[in-house]
């Protein structure tokens, strides 16, 4: 009985210390793997505080190596993780231990386990806040110019895969605001020059084929779930700019 109890007070103790290290941050051993746009991709997470990303398949058969932690729920890369493309991603949420869902395109890995290596990754969109698309997003007349302004240097100068998304919904915003505004002053000037480029750079089509979970929404226009704004059509108050 006495060994008994001293067992399960150590497996208590170990239990809430391992709680403790994990909040502090910690490593492990596991393995993550998920299949999508063809390529198997396939994570390894070792104790000593390195990871390594496998890809096989069209993509390639790569491999980027880093160092990570592990803080609460999510993974964090120290190392490595730039400039692959969105192939490889600085957080990944830690889903009920059997599950990393990565926080920037959204597509989940599973864990492996004996009997498991095939795994069909799904996008995650579900854990992301949805937006009230009836709610206001208000700017000056002068803050739109200079909105569009930033939005004509980012198409200059940057590819469609290069752009952040918080300044493809920027450009989105802006497409909208002046294709439903009935400002006369939005046909000219900077704002005559934005759509131009936009058209020049085909930018709504590119947009389209890169983020490719585009759904219908009012008007024949679409909603991008991963930016959760709308594009063309009849778009809802979120998905444009209020100018007052």
């Amino acid at each position: 009985m006495l060994k008994l109890m001293i067992s399960l007070r150590y497996m208590f103790t170990f239990g809430i210390l391992n709680f403790t290290i994990l909040a502090n941050g910690q490593t492990f051993d596991r393995t993550y793997q998920g299949w999508w746009a063809s390529p198997s991709w396939t994570f390894n997470f070792n104790s000593d505080g390195t990871y390594n990303r496998i890809s096989s398949g069209h993509y390639g058969n790569t491999s980027v190596t880093g160092n990570y932690n592990v803080y609460n729920d999510t993974i964090q890369l120290f190392t490595n993780y730039k400039n692959t493309i969105e192939r490889v991603n600085e957080k990944f949420l830690i889903e009920n231990d059997s599950l990393i869902i990565d926080l920037e395109i959204l597509y989940d890995y599973k864990l492996i386990t004996l009997g498991l290596n095939y795994y069909n990754s799904k996008m995650r969109y579900d854990i992301l806040e949805k937006p009230n698309m009836d709610s206001l997003i208000i700017v000056t007349k002068l803050q739109f110019e200079a909105i569009v302004d930033s939005c004509i240097s980012i198409l200059k100068t940057l590819r469609i895969f290069e752009i952040k998304k918080i300044d493809n919904i920027k450009i989105i915003r802006s497409i909208n605001t002046i294709n439903m505004s009935q400002d006369t002053s939005f046909k000219k000037g900077i704002y005559a020059e934005f759509m131009k480029l936009v058209k020049e750079k085909d930018y709504e089509k590119e947009i389209s084929f890169y983020f490719f979970d585009r759904i219908p929404s009012r008007g024949m226009g679409f909603y991008f779930q991963k930016l959760q704004v709308e594009l063309g059509g009849t778009p809802h108050l979120f998905s444009k700019f209020t100018i007052k």
